[in-house]
């Protein structure tokens, strides 16, 4: 199923939730893809509403080599709680791969209603 045939559901989700369902979700997804390793440096995704999710949800893809699962997983994260950390490592491998997102540009489809470059950083874990 694509993500577009999920978004009725997937909008209706994101009213209902609360501030404690969004810090569930983020314990849940660290355990999930075991993020945020102490001494390493993560490349932090932040929301963004103006980029279409299938946009976003494949620059993850490429730039990590994720699967599409892993990469809505961590988009919606995102959304959802305002950021995701979506890889962590050695702080020059982060700050290439930040580059490397921020160098694929706004999503193309979305430029009309003012879209740019997804915001991302690099942070230090522990």
């Amino acid at each position: 199923m694509s993500f577009a045939a999920m978004q009725p559901m997937y909008f209706e989700l994101d009213k209902e939730l609360d501030s404690a369902s969004k810090l569930d979700i983020d314990k849940k997804l660290k355990e999930l893809f075991q993020l945020d390793e102490p001494g390493t440096f993560s490349v932090v995704l932040y929301n963004d509403p103006i980029n279409g999710v299938d946009y976003v949800t494949g620059v993850i893809k490429d730039v990590f080599g994720y699967s599409t699962t892993k990469a809505i997983w961590l988009m919606l994260k995102a959304h959802f709680t305002g950021k995701s950390s979506l890889w962590s490592g050695a702080h020059n491998e982060a700050k290439e791969r930040m580059a490397q997102i921020v160098a694929r540009g706004p999503d193309p489809n979305m430029l009309h209603k003012g879209a740019e470059p997804l915001k991302v950083s690099v942070q230090k874990n522990g």
